[in-house]
């Protein structure tokens, strides 16, 4: 089994990330390295990294969940979310969205921010779109007979270790559940 957290940037990835970690597992987020991307500019969804990891969250796998699953059947997803105006504000804010930090044509970045947001720039109003079209588009696809397969975790409405572990089938660790990369931090 694999765990895959699919919620957008700035939802609580890195603190679903560090959370799996603290409960075992071995997880990478944002994965960057040149094997992967490689992998997928060619379609490939067998990730070469899921043999080194359990789980992955934010990009590739919010953008690519559903070859995720047909790449890797029976796998967890956690989809992080957020008040939608709450994480417009944040992505606003954030120094990668900025206007000097246009990332390179070609680059990692710039592969990801075109396939999960089909453009480059902050944009408000399609970031908006973009994040309504992935909720939607992820209850969809985990209706029915795929529903036990996802959790909808937000961690700003107090959602943490209680409903995580029980999705994922283990005990609750003796440790607070982390919240890290606040915008206030």
């Amino acid at each position: 089994m694999k765990i895959f957290g699919i919620g957008m940037p700035r939802t609580g990835t890195t603190s679903l990330n560090t959370a799996l970690e603290i409960l075992g597992f071995s997880s990478r987020h944002y994965a960057d390295d040149e094997t992967t991307v490689r992998e997928l500019r060619n379609g490939n969804y067998e990730l070469s990294i899921l043999k080194e990891y359990d789980a992955l969250t934010n990009l590739p796998a919010c953008a690519t969940f559903a070859q995720l699953d047909l790449a890797f059947p029976a796998s967890k997803f956690v989809l992080t979310v957020r008040d939608l105006d709450d994480w417009l504000s944040s992505c606003e804010s954030a120094w990668f969205n900025k206007d000097n930090a246009i990332p390179e044509p070609g680059s990692v970045r710039d592969f990801y921010r075109t396939l999960l947001y089909g453009c480059s720039r902050y944009n408000r109003d399609r970031f908006r779109w973009v994040a309504q079209s992935h909720h939607h588009l992820v209850s969809s696809y985990f209706s029915g007979e795929k529903a036990d397969q996802l959790l909808v975790l937000d961690l700003t409405a107090g959602d943490g270790w209680e409903k995580l572990c029980r999705f994922l089938g283990v005990p609750i660790p003796d440790h607070a559940f982390p919240h890290t990369n606040r915008r206030a931090a």
